[in-house]
């Protein structure tokens, strides 16, 4: 074991990271998912109680973080698109929890690096396919090195290119 990170019991790692090279000549990174997960009731939530997701890239040598990526926080306990697909199958169900289809997934999905070190990553709580580069080094993720595209519903597995 070279190095273990430990995230604050907000930031858990309930995802698998993503390994590769952040660029042509850029480090050997692990690029992680961390957050809260969602869940089965219509809570709303309020302040601190608020969901919350980051990506964040490691040096994978030495475990330090080279750029965290936060997202706003999540003020629901289902994730974006699953609200109302709960709300419509509880009615139409009868509140048969067995028969309810909806995504319920992890925090994020799992993050993706391409070959010009740009992380691709997928929201669970909001929805928002992001493209990730720091583009300048700086190890600050800047607002022009973030690119969203948002959805409006969760996703469970890992963006493709």
């Amino acid at each position: 074991l070279l190095w273990s990170k430990k995230f604050d019991a907000r930031h858990q790692g309930w995802q698998y990271p993503a390994v590769g090279k952040l660029g042509p000549g850029g480090p050997l990174a692990v690029v992680a998912p961390v957050g809260g997960i969602t869940g089965w009731e219509e809570e709303v939530l309020e302040g601190d109680s608020q969901l919350l997701n980051a990506v964040v890239a490691l040096d994978a040598a030495t475990g330090e973080e080279l750029w965290r990526v936060d997202e706003a926080p999540w003020p629901n306990v289902v994730a974006a698109g699953d609200e109302t697909q709960l709300v419509a199958e509880r009615a139409a169900n009868n509140k048969d929890p067995r028969s309810e289809l909806y995504c319920l997934p992890d925090i994020q999905g799992i993050p993706l690096i391409a070959g010009d070190g740009t992380v691709y990553a997928s929201s669970s709580h909001n929805g928002d396919l992001r493209a990730i580069r720091d583009a300048n080094g700086n190890g600050k993720i800047e607002p022009g090195e973030v690119s969203v595209f948002s959805t409006k519903q969760c996703f469970l597995n890992s963006p493709s290119l």
